[in-house]
């Protein structure tokens, strides 16, 4: 087909390594871009007859071209309050700290709280104490949330106002705190952009975000960016039932109300156990370091199935998040009847972390086509292989059955990827070095964890794209690099599939373009 049968392409990208998602490698080839979407992907020879007096052509070398980036598990909220205010990182001390709070209350009107974060217990050498802020901060509420997300410091008024304590402080435990933060919706949507940068940076072009309750707080800015042409990405979200029960009917109207391209609603997530580090996830024998108990968290499985039957009922997904082993079987039931309730039109329900599955529960899940949402980050948590708590809580002998992607594959279930975040930032290299290569954060063990259940990279990168795109009912418009779809496209520094363990976590991102517009360039630092 020649110039005048298609026209030229306004943008061009050729690279020696394009994987397409269709294939297992990258080879050779180039994308031609007309407006929003892919005009052609082909072998280099043919893209001169898509090149005109004013494509820009952008020569990539060995630069590794994918579809953009699908992070199928964020909290834009939780980022949010965790980015508010006073940034402490540098901050030397608890008195050094104590300065930037005071200076940043002068600033603000009296009714205001006083939000940080960034502050590091490591660095000061202990913990703050909250006399210091209830001292200093008689009449507002003072918010300061550590580097590692799992203490706030705070006084007491912030404590009887928004009903959590220091050290129990998860997104959940501050649902309040959350709620209020979002009603300044000039702030939010400054906020909300600068997200999207970050992820931009990251090769990201789409999300699926947890918001509690209604998200009531969040949806009008993304309404007003959709009106205006201006949401920079593909926002898909579901909702998590907190200060209230889930809402069916809020379901059914979002439903119908946001199934665009752009802004799509993907059903509810139900929090089922806690974690297995600290006990809370629901497990089918006695902890190993904790014996006769199952967990320390009892969990009313019945007020979850109804839940989940009724959402079923109305066509409405459900994510679960399950950890212990006891609770993904509990959710696979579930899930499992709702499939055969629902016959030969099923629902894409699925299942998030999946810490510790039994390998007969993750059959049954591939039999269902119940998706898999993984955490492929996961091991970085952990400073080292001998810091890692697997063996200690489950035994030696059943270590290996934690985060086992190669039997997750072989059963058939279709794997995404999410981060959790703000628990992770989106990193596609960061995924291949702890699912492909299974190394901790230090590079230990040298051979790699039970390597031999990781996730190949090719799988990785699928993971990160197609079946994101599949569990979103995108996949005839995003998720791999054809023509008609999307130009929905990021592009690494080498690469990812060929690139060694020692230096895969420093590959980066240099473009990103969504629905055809540049989003991010990091030879123009634009983004």
């Amino acid at each position: 087909m020649g110039a005048a049968e298609h026209g030229f392409a306004e943008r061009v990208l050729m690279s020696s390594a394009v994987f397409t998602g269709k294939e297992e490698d990258a080879s050779p080839g180039f994308i031609a871009l007309q407006g929003e979407r892919i005009a052609a992907v082909g072998d280099p020879a043919e893209a001169e007859a898509w090149i005109g007096p004013k494509t820009i052509v952008h020569h990539l070398r060995d630069a590794l071209i994918m579809s953009g980036v699908h992070d199928n598990h964020v909290f834009f909220t939780g980022y949010m309050s965790l980015h508010r205010g006073v940034d402490l990182t540098n901050a030397a001390s608890i008195e050094d700290a104590l300065q930037l709070l005071i200076e940043e209350a002068e600033q603000q009107p009296a009714d205001r709280n006083v939000y940080a974060y960034g502050w590091s217990r490591e660095l000061w050498g202990k913990l703050p104490e909250q006399s210091i802020l209830d001292k200093a901060f008689p009449q507002r509420a003072v918010i300061a949330m550590n580097r590692t997300k799992n203490y706030c410091w705070m006084n007491q008024i912030a404590q009887d106002k928004y009903q959590f304590t220091p050290d129990h402080c998860s997104a959940e435990a501050r649902a309040s705190l959350l709620y209020e933060m979002m009603q300044d919706r000039e702030l939010v949507k400054k906020e909300f952009l600068d997200f999207t940068r970050m992820l931009a940076k990251r090769g990201v072009t789409s999300i699926k975000d947890i918001g509690f309750d209604q998200h009531s707080g969040l949806l009008p800015v993304l309404e007003e960016l959709e009106a205006a042409g201006e949401l920079p990405l593909r926002f898909h979200f579901a909702l998590e039932p907190v200060l209230q029960p889930i809402d069916i009917p809020a379901g059914i109207q979002y439903k119908e109300r946001y199934q665009g391209e752009v802004l799509r609603f993907q059903g509810f997530k139900l929090m089922i156990d806690g974690v297995v580090a600290d006990h809370t996830g629901d497990m089918l024998e006695p902890y190993a370091d904790l014996p006769g108990v199952t967990t320390l968290q009892p969990v009313d499985y019945d007020v979850i199935e109804a839940a989940v039957y009724e959402a079923d009922r109305h066509g409405i997904k459900c994510c679960l998040t399950a950890e212990g082993d006891a609770a993904i079987r509990r959710a696979v039931d579930m899930l499992e009847t709702c499939q055969q309730n629902q016959g030969d039109h099923p629902i894409k329900h699925s299942i998030s972390d999946l810490e510790y599955p039994h390998p007969d529960d993750l059959k049954r899940m591939g039999e269902n086509g119940i998706f898999a949402e993984v955490y492929a980050q996961i091991l970085l948590l952990n400073p080292s292989y001998e810091d890692a708590y697997m063996a200690a809580v489950a035994g030696k002998a059943n270590e290996s059955r934690f985060y086992d992607y190669r039997s997750m594959l072989d059963a058939n279930i279709p794997l995404t990827i999410g981060t959790d975040l703000p628990l992770f930032l989106t990193s596609v290299p960061d995924s291949i070095y702890a699912a492909t290569f299974r190394l901790f954060p230090d590079g230990s063990p040298p051979e790699g964890w039970n390597v031999e259940q990781g996730m190949p990279a090719s799988e990785v990168l699928k993971a990160w794209t197609l079946n994101g795109a599949r569990h979103c009912g995108m996949e005839e418009s995003t998720g791999t690099l054809e023509a008609g779809k999307y130009a929905d496209i990021a592009v690494f520094d080498r690469n990812l599939l060929d690139t060694t363990a020692a230096d895969i976590r420093d590959a980066h991102v240099v473009l990103t373009i969504a629905a055809g517009k540049i989003t991010y360039d990091a030879s123009r630092n634009e983004g």
